[in-house]
């Protein structure tokens, strides 16, 4: 701390080091390297990534290497830096695996007061770093923030939130949460809420209306609420959800995100078209592939949204069809029920570009995609097709009033409080929320 006083006073660190928030400061002090490395650090980042808002990309200075020169596998700890501390220079030197390079990545940023951390991934170390303006950014990614979890020996933010702290996700949330003017108001209502518990889940409602992104609100309300507390809940949903329409959803709401998945391949990561971010789904199968989306209710689609996977709009057939299924799973749907062709891509996507499809007028509760033309990848991997992200855009036909359980009152709550899952902070929020929700189930 006092070593950072002092850089802070030299003007060593970037200006936006100064505005910082306390919580900030645990991923600006918490560095795994020492001050030397720091100092260095500032000495010898390369000069395109030497601005607040290219710093996180020094990981790309890093090599690769899962071997160093003498054959030593990383995975021998620290033989591959021939049995020498892993200091940053050593490791701009000798290189590195997703370990190396997201840890020199995260003390690049806090040798200039940028907060930063790694992340966990499936078989994979990545890293957040805080741009200009709050914006938490992921670099040196291979999963994705649904993919992403706070690291070993990292503290966490809302800790007491237990499992939800574990998520790196909960980090944009925090942010937005921390920054706004309403957070202080939705905090004293929270605290309230422990001294008057005949008052608790009317303050926590309010509470959550102010401030949505304060996750500490919501794990408090879902401890209090009890199912005669629907009818109080059922007008102030209504109320979010009329700000929603004439906002971001006026154009129509994503009705795909984070619904039931099936694909005829790569069933694991088959999930990954609807969390919200551009996570792949990428068969090795050289056969037809498909994809079907349960939107859970008879929904009026608008449009359809793919996101591609390296150039494969512009190799990939594509055929988009849909179900009306009135089964309660519709992935039950019998043999006298056939998909509709709804449209085709007609047109080449850029790079990791988009394909648009208009959406048709038939009630929908399914939708699938059917691709062909199998051709292996851009990047070498050898994978024969590749969707980020499958986004089904309208508005729901049913009417959602039915959904009056407690549990799908603060469910239709969470959606309309974060509208727009193009935002991190709002895709992150609900994906939260909804998981805690999964405890009243």
């Amino acid at each position: 701390y006092e070593q950072y006083c002092t850089d802070a006073v030299a003007q060593r660190l970037f200006p936006e080091f100064r505005s910082l928030r306390a919580w900030h400061f645990r991923y600006v002090l918490g560095s795994w390297h020492s001050d030397q490395d720091l100092a260095w650090s500032r000495a010898n980042v390369s000069q395109e990534f030497r601005k607040p808002d290219a710093i996180g990309e020094t990981t790309k200075m890093v090599k690769y290497k899962p071997f160093n020169d003498k054959g030593v596998s990383v995975q021998d700890g620290l033989r591959f830096y021939d049995d020498q501390r892993a200091t940053m220079p050593r490791i701009l030197d000798y290189g590195g695996v997703c370990g190396a390079v997201s840890k020199f990545g995260a003390s690049c940023c806090q040798a200039f007061g940028v907060a930063a951390m790694p992340v966990g991934q499936p078989g994979h170390c990545a890293m957040i770093w805080r741009a200009p303006g709050g914006r938490w950014r992921l670099e040196n990614d291979c999963g994705g923030w649904n993919q992403s979890r706070m690291h070993d020996k990292i503290q966490r933010t809302w800790r007491h939130l237990g499992p939800i702290a574990e998520y790196a996700g909960i980090i944009p949330v925090a942010e937005r949460a921390m920054a706004s003017s309403n957070y202080s108001c939705s905090e004293g209502k929270r605290l309230a809420a422990k001294l008057l518990p005949d008052a608790a889940v009317e303050l926590l409602i309010e509470a959550a209306l102010l401030c949505p992104d304060n996750l500490c609100v919501w794990s408090d309300l879902l401890s209090v609420i009890r199912p005669a507390d629907a009818g109080s809940l059922l007008p102030r949903v209504e109320a979010v959800e009329a700000l929603a329409e004439n906002g971001p959803w006026q154009g129509g709401r994503e009705l795909s995100l984070s619904r039931p998945v099936r694909a005829s391949a790569d069933m694991e990561r088959a999930a990954h078209v609807v969390d919200g971010t551009d996570s792949e789904w990428f068969p090795t199968e050289t056969e037809a592939q498909w994809l079907e989306i349960d939107l859970e209710k008879v929904c009026q689609v608008d449009a359809v949204r793919i996101k591609w996977w390296g150039d494969y709009g512009k190799k990939s057939s594509l055929k988009v069809l849909s179900l009306l299924c009135a089964e309660e799973s519709s992935f039950d749907y019998g043999q006298g029920q056939s998909f509709q062709q709804r449209g085709l891509r007609t047109r080449e996507a850029d790079f990791n570009g988009w394909t648009e499809l208009p959406g048709w007028e038939e009630p929908t509760r399914v939708v699938r995609l059917e691709l062909g033309n199998p051709c292996p990848d851009c990047f070498g991997l050898k994978k024969s097709y590749g969707i980020r992200r499958v986004e089904v855009l309208g508005h729901y036909i049913e009417d959602p009033s039915d959904e009056s359980s407690t549990v799908g009152l603060l469910t239709r709550l969470a959606e309309a409080s974060f509208p727009s899952p193009q935002e991190l902070a709002d895709q992150q929020g609900l994906r939260l929320v909804k998981e805690m929700l999964q405890s009243l189930r």
